[in-house]
């Protein structure tokens, strides 16, 4: 009987098995497909010398490994089973700068399970000294210049670059100045916020709602202080030699009618914050306050108005005597910025007073960039870094190393930059 009953389980369980095995034969079933590697950034990779890079494949469930090379297009034709793989890129490659740059590629769960069916991956590829988490200052001209004896800084202006392989958003980018000076003793309140937080004069902001403001990897935003054509012809003669065309600014600050400031109606403003216990938002000529960068939630002015509240605390302050007042100490408002939330900044002077003072954290810049003195046309701009076809810029939190020698730029006729209208185009 008990023979009888294993004979009957033999027999139900064999069509089991067929279908099991019928199975497995069917998954071992190779398609074919194509796999195209793209540049995350357009022009930084000459996609010709990835030709021979293996493309891994590797099959989620079991683990099975199987490469297919890339030709001179990025194009690799594959053939696999269906399933669910990961799929990686990694090749070491020497720039044209003579760094070393990782090629990746990094894709995780993508199913197989279609003749001729095509996969598109991107390749990040820029070396570790160009690639960004967020925007970084490629250029800021605070030092102004002279012209037939006149001192100019209207002109002053900064670039925001995009350092990264995705679209930033510039909505809520906000850029602050130091409170504290860098040739000044330290300050009575120096301590309680040095180096964790970082007191600020006040903050411009780049207005929108999170994603009305994208800049493409690669790409720069300008911020002009008087967006205008400092050299235009005025009256039959040039008003600022020295000076550039900045009407072609994606954005710029207003001080308002009282101030006297210009405002151009075809470039918008940035919101202007300022804390009116101190010289509010400045760049001094010879740097002594230094620019720090910063990212709001959005741009709305809610959101600022939130982020003063919360970042405002009461410290006090030495104040020497005048004629009306005697020296002692007294209350101010400061406002201030976590150093982790910091995104770039930039700790600048001049040559005759130096850094007495740090006023921009090392985990921020380990360096200093000083001009030669006041109004002297030294533009603040990093080193640049070809990826391919694309400007890029050196960014190692170090601006000794990070920025161009401003008085050797200026020696071989290099001076500031100018954003006319339509610069992108040309």
């Amino acid at each position: 009987m008990n023979r009888l009953i294993k004979i009957a389980w033999v027999v139900l369980l064999c069509p089991l098995f067929l279908v099991s095995c019928s199975s497995d034969d069917e998954g071992e079933k190779k398609i074919d497909l194509t796999f195209n590697a793209v540049p995350r950034v357009s022009g930084a990779l000459d996609i010709a010398s990835l030709a021979g890079t293996p493309v891994k494949f590797t099959e989620v469930r079991s683990q099975n490994t199987s490469q297919f090379p890339l030709d001179a297009t990025g194009k690799a034709l594959v053939s696999l089973p269906m399933g669910v793989y990961d799929i990686a890129i990694d090749k070491e490659i020497t720039n044209a700068q003579g760094e070393k740059v990782m090629i990746s590629l990094r894709m995780e769960n993508v199913n197989v399970n279609a003749a001729g069916q095509k996969i598109e991956g991107y390749v990040n590829s820029l070396p570790a000294s160009a690639l960004g988490k967020d925007f970084i200052f490629s250029e800021v001209f605070f030092n102004g210049e002279t012209n037939s004896g006149r001192m100019m800084h209207p002109d002053q202006y900064i670039v925001l670059f995009n350092p990264t392989e995705n679209v930033l958003y510039a909505d809520g980018v906000s850029i602050g100045v130091t409170m504290h000076a860098a040739f000044q003793d330290p300050q009575l309140w120096y301590n309680k916020y040095y180096p964790t937080r970082v007191p600020i004069g006040g903050f411009i902001t780049i207005p929108g709602n999170g994603k009305d403001h994208p800049v493409q990897p690669g790409e720069k935003l300008v911020i002009a202080f008087t967006a205008i054509n400092h050299h235009e012809i005025v009256n039959g003669g040039i008003a600022y030699e020295n000076s550039v065309d900045l009407s072609g600014a994606d954005f710029e600050i207003y001080y308002g009618p009282k101030s006297k400031d210009v405002d151009n109606p075809a470039v918008p403003n940035v919101l202007l914050t300022e804390n009116g216990d101190t010289y509010g938002f400045f760049l001094h000529p010879r740097g002594y306050w230094s620019p720090v960068m910063f990212r709001l939630e959005n741009g709305q002015q809610s959101t600022v108005d939130a982020f003063v509240k919360s970042h405002t605390t009461m410290s006090k302050t030495h104040v020497k005597a005048t004629k009306d007042t005697p020296e002692g100490d007294i209350d101010i408002h400061i406002l201030a910025i976590e150093t982790d939330k910091i995104i770039d900044g930039i700790q600048t002077s001049d040559e005759p007073q130096k850094v007495k003072t740090r006023v921009v954290p090392v985990v921020v810049d380990r360096g200093q960039f000083l001009v030669s003195g006041c109004h002297r046309q030294e533009l603040c701009i990093r080193k640049e870094i070809k990826v391919g076809s694309k400007i890029f810029y050196k960014d190692t939190n170090n601006s000794v190393e990070d920025m161009q020698d401003a008085k050797a730029r200026k020696a071989a006729g290099h001076f500031q930059n100018a954003f006319p209208i339509g610069w992108r185009n040309k």
